[in-house]
């Protein structure tokens, strides 16, 4: 058994919840620091669609950065639009040659046999894709629980997932997907490839220890303390209350930082 005056838990927004819904006692029989009922609850992602374009001419995309240009020009609620918050689209680079493969496979643009050097040789350093990145809304139905016969090898039950794409989420995918096909056809576009779920995108994942200032209603405070155990700080996407529509990390470190600083500053009266 290790003791420590603080323990600062950063498992991400599944590990998290996971440990802790484990960790029940005699006081925490719902699992540790869960008296509000809310560890698991919340669980956001970020749902993302894939749109690419296929272009006559050689673009040379794959020699270049990963991200290219970023919009958030339908990133804030419109009520016009039919759904709450909104996403980013981003421009990708183009592919290298296996993953051109790869998606022409998918597609069925390459074949195998006699035409297969042909079709690739019309797809490779051709494409460039377009990403829309949804933000995810929390509901409380999206959780993590404790799966009730899977156990890792120490005997310790594995997380159970439950998540189920929203009406909200799916009406602002089909949105991104509508305006990004709109820019790669005035682009000069082809052919349109579209995965309208990245069944893949499982990442960035929030919410499940979520913050705010009533116990009642959040798992930490406004700095990251349990409101249950007092010594035991949560450093990660699992306190996010919304998801945004960009990645998450920056916001972490951001997070993370203020978090210490607020241990810091209060050392003398930390337990109060």
């Amino acid at each position: 058994m290790l003791k420590a005056h603080v323990v600062v838990l950063a498992c991400n927004g599944i590990g998290t919840p996971r440990l802790l819904l484990n960790s029940k006692s005699r006081i925490f029989p719902d699992g540790l620091a869960n008296t509000s009922g809310l560890v698991g609850k919340n669980l956001m992602l970020h749902p993302n669609a894939l749109i690419q374009g296929v272009f006559n001419e050689q673009l040379d995309g794959y020699a270049g950065p990963t991200k290219v240009i970023r919009s958030q020009q339908f990133y804030e609620t419109d009520t016009s639009r039919n759904f709450l918050r909104g996403y980013t689209m981003e421009i990708s680079r183009g592919m290298g040659p296996v993953r051109t493969v790869r998606t022409g496979f998918q597609y069925k643009k390459i074949p195998w046999g006699i035409e297969h050097h042909h079709a690739f040789r019309r797809m490779f350093n051709q494409i460039t894709g377009m990403y829309v990145v949804c933000e995810d809304l929390p509901e409380e139905h999206n959780r993590v629980t404790l799966d009730p016969k899977l156990k890792d090898s120490n005997g310790i039950p594995a997380p159970k997932i439950n998540y189920t794409l929203s009406e909200n989420s799916k009406k602002m995918m089909k949105h991104g997907i509508a305006r990004a096909t709109e820019i790669l056809e005035v682009s000069g576009a082809q052919d349109i490839l579209t995965e309208g779920l990245l069944n893949y995108a499982g990442w960035h994942l929030m919410g499940t220890a979520r913050m705010g200032i009533n116990p009642k209603q959040s798992v930490v405070n406004e700095w990251g303390r349990c409101h249950d155990v007092k010594n035991l700080f949560i450093v990660d996407g699992s306190v996010f209350v919304t998801s945004g529509g960009v990645n998450p990390t920056s916001t972490i470190q951001a997070l993370s930082l203020y978090f210490a600083d607020q241990m810091k500053s209060r050392l003398s009266n930390l337990f109060d």
